[in-house]
């Protein structure tokens, strides 16, 4: 059990970040060393305390532009490069994979918060052998975040690495008695289709009677999919990101059957305060260069969707405050039917981020990637492209939604140029903006129309739509 010392409170994380470059003129954020007097100052002073209300909302452009800038300086006052975790996002937007720098001490000290939560919540339980798929072709966070979760949180771990073979998996899964599996939706679809090509004395064999996700949504129908090739499973899941860290957890066995249009996450409110605000503070641009939304906007009630905001509790030499994550969510207070499967002593600490996935006018997601619009949008104006037209696709591989294809259609000009790339240049870099791997190649199809007619088109003003997502 973890008390309310495993926690910064909010006042002290206000005190670093009017400190820091995200939220002020200040050059620099503050080394480890420094914080102490930072604190004693602030709590030896006449102040009050300062106003969550008083930070503007901090949107994800003008952050990534501090982190570029951080990054790389190597002064030696540059307290953001220095006793750091890198969490990096996947890159999915095409460009340089985003750098967030926490305090290497408060990261382990999440991350032993967060394995609790999944205890408590019963995501884990003593026994548990879980073997984790999450790969990725370059830097990334996932096989070692969630196995540390695991670990704190009492499961022993089996890590399947990039290059291991779904029959090898499953050996693995029989050979360890594993009863849970773990990584991204795609991961699981694709080891699902493979055990369904075993034959049944085979599928006796294996164990498992838990799944967890993370990184992207699961739709009901991929659901329904996994059950019926695993049995009556459990499906969990975890959330989180790359500046966040992991904030909430999720359980069928809590919940209820995934509905498809959402999921219900458990959040404790010690660790993470929630905002969800109106859809229409996305248009309310101010005159601030690092934190551009207006302060103003009051949350909407509670039960009502809008966009989420973070302040992570959990972050303090770098925090995390009023920032819009890029989620659609509405707060909830936790049912008396969940009250009474968890633990008595959580439960006022606990209430239900219920998350209906990416604000799908600023990103969509595929295999666990998440693909900025602005991002796509340049990518696809270079001169040496030479498209006139192009669209994105989402849909299932099948009518059982076993796995989401990236479906890409391009319409490049009649006249090739010598400044313009041939198509198999554009296809492979096509693939690198994409992060097309040798494991997810098969849900990613590239296609060079001849004629306009080739793309999919609105049914009213038979537009050509940019994209288009045929999963919901």
């Amino acid at each position: 059990m973890f008390s309310d010392q495993d926690y910064f409170a909010l006042n002290d994380v206000l005190k670093v970040a009017g400190l820091h470059p995200f939220y002020s003129d200040a050059k620099y954020p503050p080394t480890r060393e420094e914080i102490p007097a930072i604190l004693k100052t602030s709590r030896g002073g006449n102040e009050g305390p300062l106003e969550l209300a008083s930070f503007p909302i901090t949107e994800k452009e003008s952050l990534y532009q501090h982190i570029a800038r951080l990054t790389v300086d190597k002064d030696p006052r540059n307290g953001y490069r220095r006793g750091t975790y890198i969490s990096t996002t996947g890159g999915g937007s095409g460009g340089t994979p985003m750098v967030f720098a926490t305090d290497s001490l408060e990261n382990r000290k999440q991350r032993a918060v967060q394995g609790n939560l999944l205890r408590e919540c019963g995501l884990i339980v003593s026994g548990d052998w879980v073997l984790t798929l999450h790969v990725s072709g370059h830097l990334y966070r996932a096989i070692d975040l969630m196995t540390e979760l695991f670990e704190n949180a009492g499961a022993a771990v089996l890590c399947a690495g990039p290059e291991m073979s779904h029959q090898a998996v499953v050996e693995s899964l029989v050979q360890f008695r594993a009863n849970a599996v773990a990584g991204d939706v795609s991961q699981l679809l694709q080891l699902a289709n493979y055990v369904m090509s075993l034959d049944d004395d085979q599928r006796r064999e294996i164990w498992v009677n838990k799944l967890i996700y993370t990184s992207e949504s699961m739709t009901e129908l991929q659901s329904d999919f996994l059950i019926s090739v695993f049995g009556e499973i459990t499906i969990c899941s975890v959330i989180g990101s790359a500046e966040a860290g992991p904030w909430g957890v999720s359980s069928t066995a809590l919940m209820g059957s995934t509905k498809g249009k959402y999921t219900d996450f458990i959040v404790d409110k010690r660790a993470m305060i929630l905002e969800v605000l109106p859809f229409s503070i996305s248009q309310e641009k101010g005159p601030h260069t690092s934190c551009s939304l207006t302060s103003c906007a009051e949350s909407v009630p509670l039960g009502q969707t809008g966009l989420l905001v973070q302040t992570s509790l959990q972050r303090l030499r770098n925090p995390l405050v009023r920032y819009l994550c890029g989620d659609v969510a509405s707060l909830h207070p936790l049912s008396s039917e969940l009250r009474s499967k968890l633990p008595a002593g959580c439960t006022d600490h606990y209430q239900v981020a219920r998350v209906y996935g990416r604000d799908q006018r600023s990103s969509f997601t595929w295999y666990g990637e998440y693909f900025d619009f602005q991002a796509v949008q340049s990518f696809m104006s270079k001169n040496e492209w030479n498209i006139v037209q192009w669209q994105v696709i989402l849909r299932h591989t099948d009518p059982k939604g076993a796995g989401i294809i990236l479906d890409v259609r391009v319409l490049r000009g009649l006249h090739i140029a010598e400044k313009h790339a041939s198509d198999h240049d554009l296809a492979e870099r096509m693939r690198e903006f994409f992060w097309v791997f040798d494991f997810n190649r098969e849900l990613f199809h590239l296609e060079f129309v001849v004629k306009s007619d080739g793309f999919l088109r609105s049914k009213t003003g038979r537009k050509v739509m940019r994209f288009v997502d045929l999963t919901k």
